[in-house]
């Protein structure tokens, strides 16, 4: 008797280790197909690691339940769509408690026809899995403890009978392995494809009622059980109001955007979860959720690219049809880290072209960037330009931005004259010859141009449109001219002094 009560003790045990997996999160959504059909999708991830086990198998278990009474309406099967291995980058080159993600898709299609599923309230959908990974710490015993993936859909009879919608949807899980001491942004948005408004709240993860005690198979999965589901019991130290992830500062969401952001200061792993509520006129239409396992690890001396304009950049103005350059140093300090560079404009109607070139070493590398405008500048415009360097540090690229402004300044009367001759000498002497604009000229894009000449009597004797005009005295008399320009139609006045 005693060696089968050690016995069952033994497989108890085996199958809490095996079920006691490394679940790192997971989240539901559902996307309307037409004709009262619905799509019902959760994502499932997990630890893919070598300790880890696999996914759930067969199809999993999915409770449909009306919000309020808690009265169960169906139950469906999930099946499998496809199973994903998921990029954590250069991973390989820092310790770290978890190897890779796996992530895998379970859908089924409901036909929800108004007549059938019309309570007013709306109704949940539910999964619930044991365990979770034992290494979170800031989850009270987290091995012993469930997962409950929570998903609202709300009809709202008013808006529509038979509720055509689709809810929002997390976009692809972000690969959570965090450098302590290193400020982050991470994007934990949805998509929503029917135009509504979504609010993002950080809230606690749900434990549901799956423990280890109540498993009766390897799946660890239990049979839809009504809400309400109670949520995780935080670690001491933790808590939802207070810390999340040992942050300084800590985990915050910005409700508008979905972007997560947070400064990890201690090496572990941390659990935390995301709620997108979806709403049209005001009034709650859905809710999902995200659970995520986050792993922050001791990361090698990290530093981001630099780059420093040797040009002045700051201080240069565009001015139509000409060319422009810049030259920098962009360097890394680990000088085994190679460099990216990328360029962009927020106008590039305004260039005619650019060059953007660096030298052969990689780091530190020389860069020149040439800008070619065109005639397209107008009062008011300013050219941003933006460079990226990102290097290849581990385990995440860092990134740095260099941006600065080149605004067009249109030029006084003084500045349009003061390149223009006011002397020359048409003797045919190959020097002086011919009185025009000089070709690097700023206005040779002009749309409109006209040059008179006149002597000191106020008659013509020269006329042009063209901006490329070449004048050579027509063998008159050494003397005063007066010159009328008109650019743009600005009128312009100045003299020329002829000599032989």
């Amino acid at each position: 008797m005693v060696k089968k009560i050690k016995l069952f003790i033994f497989c108890m045990l085996m199958l809490q280790s095996l079920v006691a997996s490394h679940i790192v999160g997971g989240g539901f959504s559902y996307r309307y197909l037409g004709n009262n059909q619905y799509q019902i999708k959760l994502a499932y991830y997990k630890d893919c690691g070598p300790s880890s086990i696999g996914f759930p198998p067969g199809s999993l278990k999915v409770g449909v339940f009306e919000i309020g009474t808690h009265q169960l309406k169906t139950v469906l099967q999930l099946a499998v769509d496809s199973t994903i291995t998921l990029d954590f980058s250069q991973a390989a080159c820092v310790t770290s408690p978890v190897n890779c993600v796996q992530q895998r898709n379970y859908s089924v299609v409901l036909t929800m026809p108004a007549f059938e599923y019309n309570h007013p309230a709306g109704y949940y959908f539910v999964y619930e899995q044991c365990c979770r990974n034992a290494l979170a710490q800031n989850v009270a015993n987290p091995q012993d403890i469930g997962s409950a993936y929570y998903m609202e859909l709300r009809p709202n009879f008013t808006i529509n009978q038979t509720f055509e919608n689709s809810s929002p949807e997390f976009k692809n899980y972000p690969a959570l392995l965090l450098c302590a001491f290193e400020n982050y942004e991470l994007d934990f948005s949805a998509t929503e494809p029917d135009g509504d408004s979504l609010v993002y709240t950080l809230i606690d993860p749900l434990k549901g009622h799956a423990n280890a005690n109540s498993l009766t198979n390897q799946t660890g999965q239990v049979d839809p059980i009504p809400g309400p589901y109670d949520p995780i019991v935080w670690n001491t130290g933790y808590s939802l109001a207070g810390n999340i992830l040992d942050g300084n500062p800590d985990i915050q969401v910005d409700t508008s955007t979905g972007l997560l952001s947070v400064n990890p200061q201690k090496i572990g792993v941390y659990l935390a979860a995301i709620k997108c509520e979806e709403f049209r006129n005001g009034i709650k239409i859905s809710e999902i959720r995200r659970e995520m396992q986050i792993a922050v690890v001791q990361c090698p001396n990290r530093f981001a690219p630099e780059i420093i304009c040797l040009s002045n950049c700051t201080q240069q103005q565009l001015q139509p049809n000409e060319i422009i350059c810049f030259e920098f140093l962009v360097s890394d300090s680990n000088l085994l880290d190679s460099i990216q560079l990328q360029v962009s404009f927020n106008k590039n109607q305004l260039l005619k072209n650019y060059t953007f070139s660096k030298s052969e070493t990689t780091n530190p590398a020389s860069v020149k960037l040439c800008l070619e405008t065109n005639c397209n500048l107008k009062k008011g415009d300013t050219l941003y330009v933006r460079m990226l360097a990102q290097d290849n540090a581990c385990p995440y690229p860092l990134k740095s931005n260099y941006e600065f402004k080149l605004p067009y300044v249109s030029l006084s009367d003084i500045d349009l004259l003061k390149n223009i001759p006011n002397v020359f000498t048409p003797n045919e002497d190959g020097f002086n010859d011919f009185y025009f604009i000089p070709g690097d000229f700023a206005n040779s894009c002009a749309e409109k141009f006209a040059v008179q000449i006149y002597n000191r009597w106020g008659k013509m004797v020269f006329q042009s449109n063209n901006v490329g005009f070449k004048w050579n005295g027509d063998n008159l008399p050494v003397g005063l001219y007066f010159v009328y320009f008109d650019i743009n139609g600005r009128n312009l006045t100045t003299n020329i002094s002829l000599l032989r």
